[in-house]
C-alpha cells in the first residue's frame, strides 16, 4: 500500500487517483472493473484496489451477477 493511499484511507478521503476512478463511475454506471481500468489507462490491480476503497466508504455499490454486473454510484438510479 502506498502512502497517499494509507492516509486517504486514514483521513476519510479519496487521492487523486481514486477521486478519479469515483468520477469515472458516476459518468459511466454499471461498467465493471476491466472496462474501468481499460477506459482509464490504469493496471487492472489499481483500479481494484481503488473499487475495494470506494466500497468500504459506500461510495459505490456493485450491481448484478459477478460475471455481468457493475459499479454505480450509491443512490444511482433509485
Amino acid at each position: 500500500m502506498q502512502n497517499g493511499e494509507l492516509n486517504g484511507q486514514l483521513n476519510g478521503q479519496l487521492n487523486e487517483s481514486q477521486e478519479e476512478t469515483l468520477a469515472f463511475i458516476r459518468a459511466h454506471e454499471g461498467f465493471n472493473t476491466t472496462k474501468i481500468a481499460e477506459a482509464l489507462n490504469k493496471p487492472f490491480r489499481t483500479i481494484d484496489k481503488h473499487i475495494r476503497v470506494l466500497l468500504k466508504a459506500r461510495l459505490i455499490e456493485r450491481r448484478g451477477s459477478k460475471k455481468t454486473g457493475g459499479y454505480y454510484p450509491v443512490g444511482a438510479g433509485e
